[in-house]
């Protein structure tokens, strides 16, 4: 059973995938250089920054989404845990029952994750500390939240059935609105990238069809200067505007 838990902090590339991602990100910091610098130096520093980069900015990629796909299931999985408790099954009877209505291949992740859970219920373990280590691992707020209402009804000896329904309500409504929010912004973030990008297609363009015409930008050190500065302007409003595309729920 502990073998079967996720870190999803935690993602190992393989051979292939570390080598693709390096190479890319390599070719990629080495072609922005090259823009702004016709210098090897330069052009191999960048480079190898991007080398060293692709690998980690890829992991992180594949960790947001596997978080993504975490939260979508999780959604999926409370609504079936709310049949259960409407139909006056106790809360460890609804999970049971939630989880042997489960399809392993349309929620991989909160499957594996759920069956834990189920097993710990038959081992005696408390719910509330399954789901806690759940979010520890996932770094979700939606399942800190629900566990530790799982755990305040589980002191309160309240009627935990009406409470986890209302509880499981409002996470479901938040969980909607986070995917609602991300959809609208789908369409900033694509906006995003063309305005990053555009600037570096001008400028090749430019280098393609002109060349003389931003030559002295590569030959004397005032267009050294000048070039620095863009390429500092172009990363800072690159970060600025992940920043502001990056909203949390």
């Amino acid at each position: 059973m502990e073998r079967g838990r996720i870190e999803y902090d935690k993602l190992r590339l393989s051979a292939l995938e570390t080598l693709l991602s390096a190479l890319a990100g390599g070719a990629v910091g080495g072609a922005v250089m090259a823009v702004f610098f016709r210098n090897l130096f330069p052009i191999l520093f960048l480079a190898g920054l991007g080398t060293a980069a692709g690998p980690y900015l890829l992991r992180r990629q594949r960790i947001e989404k596997r978080r993504t796909q975490l939260i979508l299931e999780f959604k999926e999985a409370l609504y079936d845990l709310t049949v259960g408790l409407r139909a006056g099954k106790s809360l460890e009877g609804s999970f049971i029952a939630a989880y042997e209505d489960m399809d392993e291949h349309l929620m991989p992740l909160i499957w594996r994750e759920w069956g834990l859970i189920v097993s710990q219920i038959r081992l005696g373990f408390p719910i509330e500390e399954s789901l806690m280590d759940l979010s520890r691992r996932s770094g979700i707020e939606e399942i800190r939240s629900f566990g530790r209402s799982v755990q305040i009804c589980k002191r309160s000896e309240g009627d935990i059935a009406k409470v986890m329904d209302h509880t499981i309500r409002l996470l479901t409504d938040r969980m909607e609105i986070r995917a609602e929010v991300r959809l609208l912004l789908a369409q900033k973030r694509m906006e995003q990238r063309i305005m990053t990008v555009m600037p570096f297609g001008i400028v090749v363009l430019i280098l393609v069809l002109s060349p003389d015409y931003l030559a002295p930008l590569y030959t004397s050190v005032r267009g050294y200067l000048i070039m620095a500065v863009c390429l500092v302007i172009s990363l800072l409003s690159l970060l600025i505007s992940r920043r502001i595309a990056r909203i949390d729920l």
